[in-house]
């Protein structure tokens, strides 16, 4: 069996649907991909033309998947077709944190691409909860949306001990996300000044100074770009996860350093408490609150075997929910189950 996947822009995207491909291996499915730059994000109907020369017309694709934003616009074949909701970007609170063009385009051309979609798909899945219930919400419908949980590889993203973190004097924080206001970056330099020189934090690349704020804390260390061995290095360096992210449609940085055993700092809203058991886990701030973020992080650093408890707890959690073995036998089933739907129509 052979999945059509057009993917267009953001790294998010492509993890996701090449995590799902390696996790389909040895299953009898291969996903064939075709790329298009992100700046088909805003002219995606351009991929509507008469020729359509983006897409492989001559693949023996038995079922298309899409994202929800775009995937009306691939629609050239009649296949069954499976489109996926990775957040809801087009809903009121998440649009504050676009820009004015962002804002217009999401309101005049993605909300209505995003309703095609959903109506015409034969199958849409959400990533969490909290995105099928916005989702459902921005509708004023119950639509029918799955649930699939993204899934993480725990043999790759597995804890690794580290001779010289148990050496150190000063707290090490981790953070990877993108530079956003969503994902709470304005708020890592006034966390750290607060924190003080008994903690350091690490960060990816991509997280400008101005983006930051003014004046960085002399605490904090980019990383620069990082490779996925390099990146699994640096969160078991670390002792806390930070993320301070303002809304998650999953939280795949939570899931990568859960997975690697660690506690996680982050916030209630949105899709993380599904994700991050308050108390069990790590501990989860109202968003925005600099003054809750200090306080869990310096309690989680007064203690190693309550770091190391919920570390624990926190990868036994993704072994039994979050795997990326379970994930790929959902969407397995799911592909299985509109073949045999498509083959019966045909009869």
């Amino acid at each position: 069996m052979k999945i059509l996947c057009p993917i267009i822009g953001g790294s998010g995207v492509e993890i996701y649907y090449q995590r799902l491909s390696a996790g389909l291996a040895g299953t009898k499915i291969e996903m064939e991909f075709v790329r298009f730059s992100p700046r088909w994000e805003y002219m995606p109907w351009l991929l509507n033309w008469p020729g359509r020369w983006h897409l492989p017309r001559n693949s023996q694709a038995d079922v298309l998947h899409t994202n929800v934003e775009y995937g009306n616009h691939f629609r050239w074949k009649p296949i069954p077709w499976v489109v996926t909701l990775h957040h809801c970007s087009i809903d009121h609170e998440s649009a504050t944190f676009l820009s004015t063009f962002s804002q217009i385009h999401h309101q005049l051309f993605l909300k209505p691409s995003v309703g095609r979609s959903i109506l015409s798909a034969d199958r849409a899945v959400a990533v969490s909860g909290y995105t099928r219930k916005v989702l459902n919400l921005f509708f004023q419908k119950e639509l029918p949306i799955r649930i699939i949980y993204n899934g993480i590889d725990p043999e790759i993203f597995a804890p690794r001990e580290f001779a010289a973190s148990r050496e150190r004097s000063r707290i090490v924080l981790f953070f990877s996300g993108n530079p956003s206001l969503r994902k709470g970056v304005d708020l890592l330099a006034p966390i750290m000044l607060r924190l003080g020189g008994d903690f350091e934090l690490r960060y990816t690349t991509g997280l400008r100074p101005i983006t930051l704020g003014k004046g960085l804390s002399p605490n904090m260390k980019c990383l620069g770009k990082l490779s996925e061995p390099d990146l699994v290095a640096e969160i078991n360096n670390a002792d806390i996860i930070l993320q301070p992210s303002r809304r998650e449609g999953f939280g795949y940085s939570i899931l990568e350093g859960m997975a690697c055993g660690k506690p996680v700092v982050s916030t209630q809203c949105s899709s993380i408490p599904e994700l991050v058991e308050h108390g069990q886990g790590g501990y989860l701030c109202e968003v925005g609150s600099v003054d809750q973020f200090v306080n869990a992080i310096r309690t989680l650093a007064q203690s190693e075997d309550r770091r190391r408890q919920m570390g624990d707890f926190n990868r036994q959690r993704v072994l039994e929910r979050f795997s990326l073995k379970q994930m790929a036998h959902q969407y397995a089933g799911l592909y299985r189950e509109l073949v045999g739907e498509s083959h019966a129509n045909r009869s």
